[in-house]
């Protein structure tokens, strides 16, 4: 009696606290209000067992049974109690029997039901129709249960929930769709959610837009956790295709992704031909917060084209780590690595731009710095021509010190003449292996013994084309166990040394400074070479020199200047305000002491054909001589002292213009005509012959969102016809312009034009749902993606590329490329990227997608009818279908095909 007491006093207090005037009543009614309620813990009989207080409030209003000790609340109802919390329109609380109920109200005028219970606990969230919960027991009893478990939601029409939070669901879906009537599901009779851990499902079939498929299990079980940046760990469904010409039916990229942690996930893969091919994959992303992030992808593959006669074999494999850090302290290690067999893109990607490239680079570099001085690096380094089959690989490592201010003195204020002397030091080393052992006719100026046939001589050579997978070009050696001996033995080793000097600044004018500059710089090798001149055939035989190491040294003085000048042109007519240029001429001084003399022994003057002509002394000699590094016969000089100076200058070029409207907030507007256009070269006053180097040139330009980019060289020089240099002609010492001809002479020249089309330009993506390393590598790569909030896109590129070798005709190779898609409807989504080559006058690698986007799913049919019949890679098409994640449905985005091969979310 005391305990019931005690609770109508505080009965008694909280409505005469609250305004209410009949007080005594069993029933009381408090309409319009939404103060919160407080029902203490300690209030409360000791059979009821609540652990803290209740809150409770309505916004309607709320019924106080004092007698049966029932709460009713209507209208916003809401309760909370610990951890636990629950709002619905209608809500009644039990505190006899530590119970609460809760269901939505009727609109007549919506004819719908409206406030319908959402029940919280922790973390966890659950739509329903109605729900009784027991505060004592903890059990709860739910009709029409809607609730999230990882990624996944579970729906059912009568649940109970157990104490350990446990569910047992009957009439269950279980789907990944966050819609009320998803767009798949698993139906099952039975379905328990144990915990935070796992569902477990009775017999159970799969249905995709209301159609049932006709195969179901007897169970299931389905393993989920919380969400990490990793992702969830699941199986991954292959996609399917043929190959009519090629393998044959497979099923590809099929297998299963591991979450291993915040910080990475594996995805595991297979795939199967039916003419006997088969390859397996592993692809990882890793991601340290603050600190680095990569990837990792491994391919073998086993291909086969099932003939029953003389059967085609071939392995492939694949290899590429990206590691990219973020600098912490004074050390950075950083990695690309890209291996592959020749054949692998060519046969197994099922990326455009992989299956064009045809060069294949790797590096990883480790820099270390001690202080503000001394730093250090290593590096190695791998590259491999795909079609030419040459393969080069090698470690650099490199210290020094920057450069410091020796002569200065400490606390010393501003810097004196004497201050701004600077000293520093670089040394580098290297270690080079190639399988290119000697190249006849691509590499060097000369004819190398031996040779084919004579009828290669002076040829302006072609690209080297492969007939067969096996074949090499002259010169190149197979990597393989037998090779690789040779290939060690003929390595070079090289280390460099340099050892900068800044002098003090001169101030020439108010706008000019000289900075000078001397340079003491050499190199060692642990090989050299002899060259003999073979009369026979008129070439020359190189031969390979071990011993002891070979130095070299130079010494060189330098010196440079610039400055900028501007210009402006104004105009009072029309639109065009005003034009505005800008140039930034530069010029440097150079000189370094003749080391070419044989006598040094860094250079050799070597005959390299037999042509007969009158020198410059007026004397018939038979033969062109060249001198040639003794350390590589790439590298040639033509004698003397360089004495160069080398100039250039950079232009930009702007326009204001008016604005068109009278109601603009700017009255005008500048636009760039020539973002840089740059002219360089050198002439070295002290060269015997050709001072003046080629003139190179460079512009580009951004007009109407087109990119113009405009790169090449001219030759200054005359060439003329002679027998001995066939096609291309002799090289004279006559410049063009001296002689009426001309500046100078085309010899490259390369041109792209380029744009991207779009209704509306593109931002970049963000979601709730997604982490920060996810969205990140999203928007660097929105190209691989399918993006629905744009109806469609097109971007082209035309290459250009013109080159020409003295009086040879010219090589010219032209090239359109271009990639679009378009919006059929709302939910489909067509995609193509070709391009046309005009020197064959055919259509190149040629891909067709239809992509389907129905929320939480996607459907992508990729049709590959052009590829490249001369790798014997046929016309293919693909299909895959496969659930979307959480956050790609709230990005609108879907993944392209050639994006599955690299991982990702």
């Amino acid at each position: 009696m005391v305990k019931q007491s005690t609770y109508y006093l505080f009965l008694f207090i909280g409505l005469f606290l609250g305004g209410i005037s009949d007080s005594f009543g069993q029933r009381v009614i408090v309409k319009d209000s939404a103060q919160s309620r407080v029902i203490p813990s300690d209030s409360l009989n000791k059979n009821q067992d609540l652990q803290t207080t209740v809150y409770y409030s309505a916004a309607d209003s709320t019924i106080l049974d004092a007698a049966n000790q029932v709460v009713h609340l209507y209208g916003k109802a809401k309760v909370k109690y610990g951890e636990i919390g629950l709002e619905a329109n209608y809500i009644r609380l039990d505190w006899e029997s530590n119970e609460v109920f809760a269901k939505g109200t009727y609109d007549s005028t919506a004819q719908k039901m409206e406030g319908l219970p959402v029940f919280t606990q922790g973390g966890d969230k659950y739509d329903s129709d109605e729900i009784r919960y027991n505060f004592k027991s903890k059990r709860a009893a739910i009709k029409g249960i809607v609730t999230q478990q990882g990624e996944g939601y579970v729906q059912g029409k009568t649940v109970k929930k157990d104490e350990e939070e446990n569910l047992y669901i009957r009439n269950a879906i279980y789907t990944t769709c966050n819609l009320s009537h998803p767009h798949f599901h698993i139906n099952a009779s039975k379905i328990k959610v144990v915990g935070k851990k796992e569902i477990i499902s009775g017999p159970f079939h799969f249905e995709l837009n209301d159609i049932p498929l006709p195969i179901g299990l007897p169970f299931g079980f389905f393993p989920y956790s919380q969400p990490k940046e990793a992702g969830k760990s699941g199986i991954l469904f292959p996609t399917y295709g043929e190959e009519p010409t090629g393998r044959g039916f497979y099923l590809r990229e099929g297998g299963y992704y591991w979450a291993a942690s915040e910080n990475i996930g594996i995805r595991f893969t297979g795939q199967i031909y039916s003419k006997g091919g088969w390859g397996l994959g592993a692809n990882s992303q890793y991601n340290k917060r603050y600190r680095y992030n990569g990837s990792f992808n491994l391919a073998f593959n086993r291909n086969s084209n099932g003939a029953e006669f003389n059967p085609t074999k071939r392995t492939d494999f694949s290899l590429q780590w990206s590691h990219s850090p973020r600098s912490l302290g004074n050390s950075s290690f950083s990695a690309s690595v890209n291996i592959a067999s020749n054949s692998f893109n060519q046969f197994n990607t099922f990326s455009t731009q992989q299956y064009l490239t045809n060069t294949i680079g790797s590096s990883v570099q480790y820099t270390k710095n001690v202080g503000q001085i001394f730093r250090s690096g290593i590096s190695l380094r791998i590259n491999q021509n795909t079609t030419t089959r040459v393969f080069d690989a090698g470690t650099e490592f490199n210290f020094g010190l920057n450069q410091f201010q020796p002569f200065k003195r400490k606390n010393a204020i501003g810097d004196k003449f004497m201050d701004q002397f600077r000293l520093g030091l670089d040394f580098s080393g290297s270690v080079s292996v190639t399988n290119q052992v000697s190249d006849p006719f691509t590499r060097y100026e000369f004819d190398v013994f031996p040779r084919e046939s004579n009828s290669q001589r002076g040829v302006i050579q072609r690209p080297f084309v492969p007939t067969t997978l096996n074949d090499l070009p002259p010169g190149v050696v197979p990597v393989n166990a037998s090779t690789i001996p040779m290939l060690l033995d003929k390595a070079q080793t090289k280390f460099q040394y340099s050892v900068p000097l800044s002098l003090p600044n001169i101030k020439l004018t108010p706008y000019i400074n000289l900075t000078p500059g001397v340079s003491l710089s050499g190199n060692m090798f642990t090989r050299s070479y002899k060259y003999t001149y073979m009369p026979v055939d008129s070439t020359v035989r190189i031969d390979t020199v071990g011993g002891l190491p070979k130095f070299n040294s130079q010494l060189s003085f330098s010196a440079s200047m610039n400055t900028r000048v501007y210009g402006t042109a104004r105009f009072n007519k029309g639109r065009l305000e005003a034009i505005r240029h800008t140039a930034v001429p530069s010029i440097s001084l150079s000189y370094a002491p003749d080391v070419s003399d044989p006598s040094l022994g860094y250079f050799q003057d070597v005959r390299i054909n037999n042509r007969k002509f009158i020198n410059a002394e007026g004397v018939e000699q038979i033969g062109d001589i060249r001198r040639i590094s003794s350390f590589d016969p790439r590298t040639l000089s033509y004698g003397g002292a360089t004495g160069a100076v080398s100039f250039g200058i950079q232009n930009t070029l702007e326009a204001k213009l008016k604005t068109k409207s009278d109601t603009a907030t700017k009255q005008s507007e500048k636009i760039n005509l020539i973002d840089n256009f740059g002219i360089n070269g050198s002439y070295n006053f002290l060269a015997k012959e050709f001072p003046l180097s080629n003139l190179s040139f460079t512009a580009n330009s951004r007009v109407r969102e087109f990119d113009i980019n405009i790169g090449g060289s001219i030759d200054p020089y005359l060439y003329v016809q002679d027998k001995a240099f066939f096609d291309m002609g002799r090289r004279t010492n006559d410049l063009m312009f001296s002689k009426g001809e001309g500046l100078g002479r085309l010899q490259g020249l390369n041109l792209s034009i380029g744009r991207r089309f779009a209704p509306s330009k593109t931002k970049d993506k963000t979601s709730k749902e997604g982490s920060e390393s996810q969205l990140r590598q999203i928007n660097r790569n929105l190209d691989d993606y399918v993006d629905w909030n744009l109806p469609w896109t097109f971007s082209f590129s035309y290459q250009f590329s013109y080159s020409r070798m003295g009086l040879a005709a010219a090589q010219k190779i032209a090239g359109l490329t271009f990639q679009g898609d378009v919006s059929l409807s709302e939910k489909w989504k067509f995609s193509v990227s070709s391009g046309y080559d005009f020197k064959f006058n055919g259509l190149t690698y040629t891909n067709m997608s239809v992509h389907r986007d129905l929320h939480c799913w996607e459907m992508n049919f990729n049709w590959t009818p052009i590829a490249s019949p001369f790798y014997g890679r046929a016309s293919n098409y693909s299909f895959d279908l496969r659930v979307k994640s959480t956050l790609l449905q709230d990005l609108k985005l879907s993944r392209r095909r050639s994006f599955y091969d690299k991982g990702g979310f």
